[in-house]
């Protein structure tokens, strides 16, 4: 047999490919070879110019692990980070009134629909009222570890058509946006924050989990705390939280708003020679089953409304956005 890598060798290949096997028979009778040799050499040929040795890349330094670290940390901010603090203007001679409202759990068993329904229509029509919607709009049971409570929810894809669709309906009342833990599990899962694309596509102030919105009212500025979950709970005080961020973390705030407890709260009170607000919101889901089973009574159905005046220093927190609307219309 000829030696590897010649090109007798080749010729052979050729010969060998170009056969069927009597005549591959007939090319070893020729060459004084069994054909299992034939067949071993034609292998041996089609091997011969594999690569043996294998480079590997050099190890990267620490500089260049930190330079691909924070290459990688700005392209996941992209569908993560949000400002902590921004300024919203509202242009206007009139006080104007603000609904906080949050937990609206669309999709699970037992909320109130009629009221939901009720409500969203006095938001989009009443002049001079606006919204900040915080968070869990939707009930989102996504986690294999609720898999019992995901039974008890409609369908996830049209609880987050839903929700759009309300945000497109109230999109010219609409302040900013927040998020919840249960808007939240989804990117918890996954990594991607839909909420904030939603926002994004429908041009909304997003602050995700909470932040200072300082609203402009004319010529005043009033600084708003929103905070889905919060530390500070006090199941005998509900505004605890609120005055305690406030106190600690958040001086500057007038308005401060916590959410996900379900049970309403409004109290207004003077803090550092301000007249403050502090907000607990409700909720629309107000048969809930995890509530009930924990011990959590007293979930209903409450959207504290805040009147703010563009000429001076003044504001007035309603408990329901009713009672904030009749009180509204009269001012204005």
């Amino acid at each position: 047999m000829p030696e590897l890598g010649t090109k007798e060798a080749d010729y052979f290949c050729q010969q060998w490919d170009s056969a069927n096997p009597p005549a591959k028979l007939e090319l070893c009778n020729l060459m004084n070879i069994a054909y299992q040799t034939g067949k071993n050499f034609r292998v041996k040929c089609r091997y011969t110019d594999v690569k043996q040795d294998i480079e590997l890349p050099d190890d990267a330094s620490w500089e260049e692990h930190l330079q691909t670290f924070k290459a990688m940390d700005k392209l996941v901010a992209i569908h993560q980070k949000v400002p902590l603090e921004i300024t919203v203007e509202l242009k206007t001679d009139k006080p104007i009134g603000v609904v906080f409202d949050a937990d609206w759990q669309l999709g699970m068993f037992g909320v109130d629909y009629d009221s939901f329904q009720a409500d969203n229509e006095l938001i989009i029509k009443e002049p001079g009222l606006y919204d900040y919607i915080g968070g869990d709009g939707y009930q989102n049971i996504i986690q294999a570890s609720k898999v019992g409570s995901s039974h008890n929810q409609i369908p996830i894809s049209p609880q987050k058509g839903f929700y759009y669709l309300t945000l497109e309906k109230r999109l010219e009342k609409i302040i900013a946006v927040g998020t919840g833990n249960h808007n939240y599990w989804t990117s918890l899962l996954e990594g991607e924050d839909w909420d904030r694309e939603l926002c994004r596509r429908l041009k909304l102030v997003y602050t995700k989990h909470g932040g200072i919105l300082n609203l402009k009212v004319g010529d005043f500025v009033y600084p708003i705390l929103r905070l889905h979950k919060t530390r500070f709970e006090s199941s005998f005080n509900l505004t605890h939280a609120c005055r305690q961020n406030q106190r600690l973390y958040f001086p500057q705030a007038r308005v401060i708003v916590c959410e996900h407890k379900h049970t309403a709260e409004v109290l207004q009170y003077r803090y550092a020679d301000n007249e403050c607000v502090g907000i607990r919101t409700g909720t629309y889901a107000v048969y809930d089953d995890f509530a009930q089973q924990n011990g959590f009574y007293g979930a209903h159905v409450s959207n504290p409304t805040v009147i703010f005046y563009p000429g001076r220093d003044h504001l007035i927190g309603f408990k329901d956005m009713r009672d904030a609307v009749v009180y509204l219309r009269a001012v204005r």
